[in-house]
């Protein structure tokens, strides 16, 4: 071994003194590599062959350097990106990186959150890996590894008056919000907001409240909050209207808020209101009602009047057939003895009747049409448990919790304004949110490591759905 740098030499007698099979050190173009060499009996030539295998190399400076073992998954040359799905959802939600930008340092991690959230929602740890798969991943620049996340929602559920000045201007001037209240489950033991109380299922559970109001004109979310689990619906809405900055709009509420305090208070502030009134209500009193005329909603008949009363105008709306169906209903609990027959007798009366109380000056149909738009945050709530996956959390603070139902509440929008745009072109009944972007997924984006790119072959029925958002998706 004439002319080896001696820290070469000392590198390779290390490595041999270690190595148990026979080492041999192969100079090539004055680099240096060492090869195992081993031998076997060849059948064919009646010999010894020998067999060598490259271990690694030794540079000038004596550092070995171990041979990298090749992966056995052989990988392409070229990558393959969601591309429909993330193009419609991130435009879905264009109209807000302004205002989020302005807001907040973190408006591309929220983004690609709900985006994420809109099309496929994953545990908080497997958001990283999902935003990996989109073709926006190559056009956002963002982190979601679940420390980063976590510390997102937690900064973004700290900003509360930020976000309340973001809802205010999503609402239109004169705004009528649907607005209502439901629980989910915290898996945390740390969440203050978690507090036993009733649920819709009548469950005594500990739990976190979460509001919502829905525009009755956009037909779009546009506010969300949380809150304890034991608040009462009418403290929520106290707590809302004193955080929102705009103050002319009204508000669609259901049953649980039927307050007179309220209604009071309501009114002190010039805040519009419809809320329908429980059965047993002292301002129900058909004895008096003036019946003005008749209309019909989605092919129902319906009986309408109206009264006066010191909180405002009382609208009685009265549906033959449900009138039926309720009288049945009562009727089978005077047979199994759970009502008597004079019981039965005075609740009949209101039977197939909806009583709602409000201070605006609308016709009978227009106000019956405002208030059934509440199927659209029931709706909206029914999204966000089930359709995106936020009927329980295991976050750890209260500002995370707050945190991750904000970026609920833009995902939501991306959810509704699809909905939106299929209830314009009266595809509601054939495709949903879902199977659009189900199909718009396999609308994929070939790019090769030269920086090519390309679509690969669309479906039939992904183009089909592409036919239907040509602003987003302009494929001919």
């Amino acid at each position: 071994m004439r002319n080896i740098p001696p820290k070469v030499l000392k590198t390779f007698e290390r490595i041999k003194k270690k190595e148990p099979s026979h080492i041999e050190l192969k100079i090539i173009k004055n680099n240096y590599y060492v090869y195992r060499a081993t031998s076997e009996w060849d059948k064919e030539r009646k010999k010894v062959r020998k067999i060598t295998e490259y271990i690694g190399s030794i540079d000038h400076g004596g550092i070995f350097r171990k041979k990298r073992e090749r992966s056995r998954i052989q990988e392409s040359e070229r990558e393959v990106f969601e591309y429909g799905n993330g193009a419609l959802a991130h435009h879905m939600i264009k109209d807000l990186e302004g205002l989020l930008a302005k807001n907040t340092p973190y408006c591309n991690e929220l983004i690609a959150t709900a985006i994420i959230k809109a099309i496929d929602p994953k545990p908080l740890r497997l958001f990283a890996s999902r935003w990996e798969k989109l073709y926006l991943s190559k056009l956002i620049d963002v982190s979601l590894t679940p420390k980063h996340l976590s510390s997102v929602l937690s900064s973004t559920g700290r900003d509360v008056h930020i976000w309340y000045d973001l809802f205010s201007k999503l609402a239109t001037k004169e705004d009528i919000l649907l607005y209502d209240l439901t629980s989910v489950f915290t898996y945390s033991k740390n969440i203050k907001l978690a507090e036993r109380g009733y649920n819709a299922d009548h469950e005594y559970i500990d739990q976190i409240g979460v509001i919502m109001a829905f525009s009755s004109i956009t037909k779009l979310p546009v506010g969300v909050d949380v809150f304890y689990g034991s608040m009462k619906d009418i403290t929520t809405v106290r707590d809302f209207i004193e955080r929102f900055p705009k103050k002319d709009i009204g508000f669609i509420f259901d049953r649980g808020f039927s307050s007179y305090g309220l209604l009071n208070d309501l009114r002190e502030d010039g805040i519009h209101y419809i809320v329908p009134l429980r059965k047993n209500s002292t301002l129900i009193d058909l004895r008096w009602m003036r019946w003005k005329g008749s209309f019909l909603y989605r092919g129902r008949p319906i009986r309408w009047g109206t009264k006066g009363t010191e909180y405002g105008t009382l609208f009685a709306f009265e549906d033959p057939l449900l009138k039926g169906e309720e009288e049945q209903a009562l009727l089978r609990k005077v047979e199994a003895n759970k009502l008597t027959m004079a019981m039965f007798e005075q609740k009949r009366r209101l039977a197939g009747v909806i009583c709602l109380v409000s201070d605006m000056d609308k016709d009978g149909i227009d106000m019956f049409d405002m208030y059934k738009g509440r199927e659209d945050v029931e709706l909206a709530f029914d999204a966000m448990k089930n359709r995106l996956e936020s009927d329980k959390t295991y976050l750890r603070s209260d500002e995370a919790v707050r945190g991750y139902f904000l970026a609920t509440f833009l995902a939501m929008r991306i959810y509704f304004k699809i909905l939106k745009s299929l209830r314009e072109k009266g595809l509601t009944n054939k495709i949903s949110v879902e199977e659009v972007l189900f199909e718009l997924s396999k609308v994929t984006k070939i790019v090769e490591k030269s920086g090519r790119e390309y679509f690969a072959k669309i479906p039939k029925r992904a183009r089909r759905m592409c036919s239907l958002f040509p602003e987003v998706l302009p494929m001919g």
